[in-house]
């Protein structure tokens, strides 16, 4: 198991004091960078089409329309450790009807997440998608096929995290730490947001973490995917919302992805 202190992550000046309890709480992240570029069928993206197999279906929802296809993601092209897998390929879907019918939920008739094993990767799959001429993407919110590079590194808690107080009490936050006045709150905002498209590392909350007050919730422990609205990019999630999708650790560990809490929530 790494030592906190293997962990080399971003503190500002005025946090520096508390650079065990930042050090401590630290996660791996993998930050996505996506590029206005096409990508072949077996890398990672946001839009386009997916690598099916020819063993494999794309998804439908309760409607018995097809799905949106939302990312993709090639973990051999990722330098993540454990639980989360070392290769393979992640596919993660959404109904046609999602945004306009569902805010917040996990609703499994509303989104599809798809695992392939590396060593399924290279059969036979599908070139033809012309079933798809039918799908309705005018309120798709990513606007255009995004190759996604990425850059992994460790991140502290998030400042909208529920396991926040794990770390720093209330009278720690509402503390006054900058000449200023300005609290540690404060800057604990402007350094540890987390408003990034990722995987892994700690999620970004427009009002808080629906894990809060549930018990039962809290059993989603990490942070699969998320994708932020973002102008310069084209994606955009209502009123700059957010979509993420959470899996509990042990069950990602198992490559076991039939559990997985997928959560919508943007400004109101």
């Amino acid at each position: 198991m790494m030592n906190h202190y293997e962990k080399n992550i971003y503190i500002p000046k005025e946090l520096i004091n508390f650079h065990t309890r930042l050090t401590q709480s630290a996660e791996q992240v993998a930050i996505l960078n996506p590029l206005r570029q096409p990508a072949f069928l077996h890398e990672s993206k946001f839009a386009g089409l997916p690598l099916l197999t020819d063993k494999m279906v794309h998804p439908k929802d309760n409607h018995n329309q097809y799905m949106l296809f939302l990312a993709q993601i090639n973990f051999a092209e990722f330098a993540l450790e454990q639980p989360f897998p070392k290769d393979g390929i992640l596919q993660f879907y959404i109904s046609q009807q999602c945004y306009d019918q569902v805010k917040h939920h996990s609703t499994y008739g509303y989104f599809k997440v798809q695992y392939l094993p590396a060593t399924e990767i290279h059969q036979h799959y599908v070139q033809d998608f012309t079933y798809l001429s039918d799908v309705n993407e005018v309120n798709f919110p990513i606007q255009h096929e995004m190759k996604l590079l990425a850059t992994t590194q460790f991140e502290p808690v998030s400042a909208t995290d529920y396991r926040l107080n794990d770390y720093f009490n209330s009278e720690i936050m509402h503390t006054a730490i900058t000449l200023d006045d300005r609290s540690f709150e404060d800057i604990y905002l402007e350094s540890y947001l987390a408003a990034e498209h990722k995987i892994g590392g700690y999620p970004y909350f427009i009002h808080q973490d629906f894990r809060k007050q549930s018990l039962s919730l809290q059993h989603y422990d990490t942070l699969l995917l998320q994708i932020v609205s973002n102008d310069e990019q084209k994606i955009m999630w209502g009123d700059s919302g957010i979509i993420s999708f959470f899996i509990n650790s042990e069950k990602l560990a198992n490559h076991d992805f039939s559990d997985i809490y997928f959560h919508i929530e943007e400004y109101e």
